[in-house]
């Protein structure tokens, strides 16, 4: 007898003939295991990956698939593009997990025929050179597919092998992270390839943008940005967690309104560490761009750039494009766009 445990892929281990002793169903912890399977005897532990919760980070999937004997455990993968990530496959497989897979084929195999470590070590990522020795395992209907042809990390349609990662953070209260992030990604997909962060938050839902998705912890951000390394950029809105170690770039938004800017200029923020850091962008700005060498003086601040109000529903914003020109994206500038821009 085995148990099931899903969530958003239900559909499939719905449809797999074999004998269940117990499913539970949703978003699940470690807790919930604890207090839901207290002296149950079972086969094969058959788990969605979307039903640990936080399964993107290291910590909370490790923390739920140590309740089982890693042997008993077959882990059905999605689509994700985290879990498609060379990273965290070979995590899975250095922890001792074996046996996943992405349809019920896989799942009907492994539960006759699990792997060993022999059958998987393709799968780990070599330390030579920096070099990657791992297949891709999730487009076969099992990981003993041994004619999958390894996957090349795909180059940037920059023609440069490093992505540029930028992180956005609030400095003064909600100035506007979350939309501006939206904005430089929809200007920059017209010239590159592009993906978005949002860390703790559920705001970016609402802008309807594929490109953008969300984290949950550093660790997940982490695993997040190895995962889009094939991008031109990847822009992340902090929120409340502080990913600058993984920025090229970090822009700190400031509300320039009297008392938004009072609240940081009185409080604990320490300005000229935060320049040394990253720049400094007036978001939302009401000044004239002729005004802002007059608040650099008031404030001790040295501004990158005046961002004033726009439309965000516009299809094409100058403003931002020039911002992301003064940041390296040259092709944001090409005339025929907007005409080219001093």
């Amino acid at each position: 007898m085995n148990l099931l445990i899903e969530n958003l892929n239900s559909a499939i281990l719905n449809s797999i003939d074999i004998n269940v002793i117990k499913t539970l169903n949703g978003e699940l912890t470690r807790d919930d295991l604890e207090s839901s399977l207290v002296n149950l005897t079972y086969n094969k532990v058959i788990i969605d990956i979307t039903a640990i919760k936080n399964y993107f980070d290291y910590s909370s999937l490790f923390s739920f698939l140590s309740f089982f004997d890693s042997n008993n455990v077959i882990i059905l993968l999605n689509n994700s593009e985290i879990v498609n990530s060379k990273g965290f496959i070979s995590k899975l497989v250095e922890e001792g997990y074996y046996n996943f897979t992405k349809n019920v084929a896989g799942i009907t195999y492994l539960l006759e025929h699990p792997n060993n470590l022999s059958d998987v070590e393709k799968y780990l990522i070599s330390n030579n050179n920096g070099q990657s020795n791992i297949y891709n395992p999730l487009n076969s209907s099992t990981v003993q597919d041994h004619n999958q042809n390894a996957t090349p990390i795909s180059s940037n349609n920059s023609g440069t092998s490093k992505t540029k990662v930028i992180g956005i953070k609030n400095l003064t209260s909600h100035s506007g992270a979350t939309t501006l992030m939206y904005m430089m990604i929809k200007q920059l997909k017209l010239n590159y390839q592009v993906a978005g962060i949002e860390c703790l938050g559920q705001d970016s839902i609402y802008f309807r943008e594929p490109d953008i998705t969300m984290s949950t912890s550093l660790e997940d951000v982490k695993m997040r940005v190895n995962a889009l390394n094939n991008r031109d950029a990847v822009i992340i809105d902090f929120n409340d967690i502080d990913a600058s170690e993984l920025c090229d770039e970090v822009l700190y938004l400031v509300d320039p309104g009297i008392i938004k800017l009072n609240k940081i200029i009185k409080g604990n923020v320490n300005i000229n560490d935060l320049m040394n850091k990253g720049k400094i962008i007036l978001n939302r700005s009401p000044l004239k761009d002729e005004e802002v060498a007059n608040f650099e003086y008031e404030t001790k601040m040295k501004v990158f750039y005046n961002m004033p109000n726009f439309n965000d529903r516009a299809e094409k914003l100058q403003k931002v494009d020039i911002l992301l020109v003064k940041l390296g994206f040259n092709k944001q500038g090409k005339i025929g766009l907007f005409g080219s821009f001093k």
